[in-house]
């Protein structure tokens, strides 16, 4: 008896569900989109999260394959020694290589190992050939083989010394496809730069090389327990997929509970026929909630079938974007089961307020067409407020790096929540200004404000699919931005070692020059054991990168003019040459002038000698250049001994790629001819300009982004169409008295931009709190405003929602009859 009352219902409302689904085909679909979109975007974000990073052992096999450790050392036989029994190595070589190009010479990144080996499993992607094997061939990286117009068969040359290769793979390398490489065998590598050692140790063993801490020298590990994240990456990490979640799982429910509301509101007259034919309020509700139950099993499960199908199909596209190679690929059942199970508890609760308010409707009021009384508006009102206070207590709570993951979530979901319920207050607060607008807003407003309840709803969608993709945005922009790096020269200069300037000589380094926009070829010398002195503490306030450089741009250089021209980017003024003439110093770093004008220098602290200086620039710090500079013939007077610190080529503009590709290959051909070539490849390159700053997004958040944005544009375009066609009736009416579809286009325009206006409006204010507690969540991220990023959240998607509402009252309108 007790399983006959409850299937019976059940079986019935399941019935009645499905009836109504497929007679309102529209508001079906509509709903479908909405529970089908965040479900097929998060089938896909999932089947790539566990395929493409989404643990630390595939971040680490990506970069160490199937080894333990990385060990490199001078004496790897040594090393090799006291490794346990049952230990497995293989030798490998990272360095560069020098590269023969149809234009020119240039230095190129290469690997020397053996890809067969277990301990290089997924290191590496054959994508089509084989791995080399001999001295006279070489598999390059997809990139290269693009770049250069390389196929199998193809003859390069490339070593030091040089010699032909032949390509007998096209290969990439796991942790980066767009790295530009060669991989030759181990015992045949293309520069004499020492090789590591690669470690698989036997299962269970925790083996470290010897002397670790003291006397280890040039030793280097990589071992997984390093490249895991640490403890505090990890609690980022959980905040961050627990804000998502729970912040995306908020927006879906208002998003579906928004259609179902509708939905209600005019499936109110047929759930008030079967409430007069004896159903309890309990049965009716089961018909509003099978109604979601069955959406949400349909939209769930093709969207899982679709998002997998899409994931195989798009698996190309899908490793170009993660940058990694999609490896032994894994099904994850686990997760797509949470998936569907999120969808469907997205899909009940989205339908718990309507059948709510189906539940205590009165059947009278329903069947004679009389309007609610609802005071949900009030005291949704004073649930939001209560909402307001608690989600930005817990998000000012939660927001610093002691703050806990979950409170975070909870305050950014409070805080939605708050500004979603006082929705109905703030529709019906708008009704009262209609007198002062124009008739076609005039009209909108009164029929949003006698309608509150489902234009909330229309709101409350926009509100939360805009918060998702601001807060997204706000936090995405943050992550990973750093202080700019500290320079090295001005920006655009070029810096030459004194080795690679021997190795060109004179002439090569007039070519080098003439290959670049020159100004000046500089070389710098300098004191060689003497230094001026910080003559105060007081460094100025700045990033740590400016203050590191202001205490060691120390170095004393003996010149003139010319040095001032190359630290200060203008040529000296009378005062600083007068300076020199008399014996003074010209300073570049003013940290270095006492308050009497002088700066004291001396070798390690002792002989002090002072000499009077004059300041030529202020707060503009380069590493590698000097602090200061003196006569030839003050230096030859305190009894200074010099040496050539470097060779730069002071330009007139920031170098090109064609520009420095030439000097490099007329440095890079002296470096092939020199009696004793380098183990490596030295280049030359631009200083950056000191304006850029570094950003490292994972590709997790540009993907997270777009499916915010679709959520967004589909939101509010479904909600304002819900809401125009709740509109319907009235203009029906009008129509049926003489309006022109201009008028009436009008008037669905005015609603459709209060709908978009308030919920960006709202929305824009529920997401930037979320993303401010986040970033302040952590210590290495750092508040950036995406102004661009943000235009378009806020302008797209309402823009196009106003546009097509406009497009729903083309063409002749049909009077029917009035019922509400």
């Amino acid at each position: 008896m007790i399983g006959a009352n409850l299937v019976g219902p059940s079986r019935v409302a399941l019935r009645l569900a499905r009836r109504s689904a497929l007679r309102h085909r529209g508001r079906s679909v509509l709903v479908l989109l909405m529970l089908f979109i965040p479900a097929y975007a998060g089938t896909i974000l999932t089947a790539s999260w566990s395929n493409l990073g989404g643990t630390s052992a595939q971040e680490i096999t990506f970069t160490l394959g199937g080894a333990d450790l990385i060990v490199g050392s001078g004496d790897l036989a040594a090393v090799e020694a006291t490794l346990p029994p049952g230990s497995d190595t293989t030798g490998l070589i990272q360095a560069s290589t020098v590269l023969r190009t149809p234009a020119g010479l240039r230095a190129q990144e290469y690997e020397a190992t053996d890809p067969a080996h277990p301990a290089n499993d997924g290191r590496y992607v054959v994508r089509s050939g084989r791995a080399p094997d001999g001295s006279a061939e070489v598999a390059v990286t997809r990139r290269l083989a693009a770049d250069l117009g390389l196929r199998l068969g193809s003859s390069v040359t490339a070593g030091m010394p040089q010699r032909e290769l032949t390509v007998v793979g096209v290969v990439d390398w796991s942790r980066s496809l767009r790295t530009s490489g060669l991989l030759v065998p181990h015992g045949f590598p293309l520069s004499s730069a020492p090789g590591k050692l690669m470690v698989r140790l036997p299962d269970g063993d925790e083996w470290m090389p010897p002397r670790m801490d003291a006397g280890s020298g040039n030793l280097s590990v990589l071992s997984r327990e390093q490249m895991a994240p640490t403890a505090g990456e990890r609690r980022l990490e959980a905040a961050a997929a627990l804000l998502v979640v729970t912040f995306a799982g908020a927006q879906v429910v208002l998003l579906v509970g928004a259609a179902f509301l509708v939905g209600a509101a005019r499936q109110r007259r047929e759930l008030a026929l079967v409430s007069a034919a004896g159903a309890t309020p309990r049965q009716v509700t089961w018909i509003v909630v099978a109604g979601g139950l069955l959406l949400g099993v349909v939209a769930a499960f093709a969207a899982v079938l679709l998002g997998l199908a899409t994931f195989a199909a798009a698996a190309p596209l899908i490793e170009q974007v993660a940058n990694h190679p999609l490896i032994d690929v894994s099904l994850p059942a686990g997760r797509l089961l949470g998936v569907v199970g999120v969808t469907l508890c997205i899909a009940m609760l989205a339908t718990l307020l309507p059948a709510r308010a189906v539940r205590q409707g009165s059947v009278r009021g329903a069947l004679g067409g009389q309007r609610d009384t609802s005071k949900v508006d009030g005291l949704g009102a004073v649930a939001g407020l209560a909402l307001l206070v608690v989600g930005i207590v817990a998000l000012l709570v939660s927001g610093n790096p002691q703050g806990r993951p979950q409170v975070l979530a909870a305050g950014g979901v409070a805080l939605l929540l708050g500004v979603v319920a006082g929705t109905p207050t703030l529709v019906r607060m708008s009704g009262r200004v209609a007198g002062l607008l124009p008739m076609p807003s005039r009209l909108a407003l009164r029929h949003a404000a006698r309608h509150r309840l489902r234009t909330a709803a229309a709101v409350a969608a926009v509100t939360a699919a805009v918060a998702g993709s601001v807060a997204l945005a706000l936090a995405g922009a943050a992550r990973g931005e750093v202080t700019p790096s500290r320079l090295d020269a001005r920006p655009g200069q070029v810096l030459v070692s004194v080795d690679a300037a021997e190795k060109l000589g004179p002439d090569g380094l007039r070519r080098v020059a003439g290959a670049l926009p020159s100004r000046a070829t500089v070389t710098v010398i300098t004191a060689t054991d003497l230094q001026a002195n910080v003559a105060h503490h007081d460094l100025p306030a700045g990033p740590t990168a400016t203050v590191s450089v202001a205490a060691e741009q120390r170095d004393v250089a003996v010149g003139g003019a010319e040095v001032v021209q190359l630290v200060t980017g203008r040529p000296a003024t009378r005062p600083e040459r007068e300076a020199l003439d008399r014996g003074d110093a010209v300073a570049f770093n003013d940290t270095l002038v006492t308050p009497d004008d002088r700066v004291a220098l001396s070798s390690d602290g002792q002989g002090l000698t002072l000499l009077p200086a004059v300041v030529a620039s202020r707060s503009e710090y380069y590493a590698r250049l000097p602090g200061l500079v003196i006569a030839p013939e003050t230096a030859q007077r305190i009894g200074l001994d010099t040496r050539v610190r470097l060779v730069v080529v002071d330009t007139t503009r920031m170098p090109d790629e064609q520009e420095l590709a030439a000097a490099n290959s007329i440095l890079l051909a002296a470096q092939l001819t020199a009696a004793e070539p380098p183990a490596s490849p030295v280049t030359v390159d631009a200083v950056p300009a000191d304006d850029q700053s570094s950003r490292e997004v994972g590709v997790m958040f540009y993907l997270l982004a777009t499916v915010s944005v679709l959520v967004t544009v589909v939101a509010s375009t479904v909600a304002v169409g819900l809401a125009s066609v709740e509109l319907r009736p009235d203009l029906a009416t009008m129509a049926a008295i003489g309006a022109a579809p201009r008028v009436r286009r009008r008037i669905t325009t005015a609603q459709a931009w209060l709908i978009v206006g308030v919920g960006t409006a709202l929305g824009l204010l529920s997401g930037i709190g979320p993303a401010a507690a986040y970033v302040s969540f952590s210590t290495e991220l750092h508040w950036h405003v995406p102004w661009l990023a943000l235009s378009a959240i806020v302008l797209g998607p309402p823009l196009l929602a106003v546009i097509m509402a406009g497009r729903l009252v083309l063409g002749e309108q049909t009077l029917v009859r009035r019922l509400n």
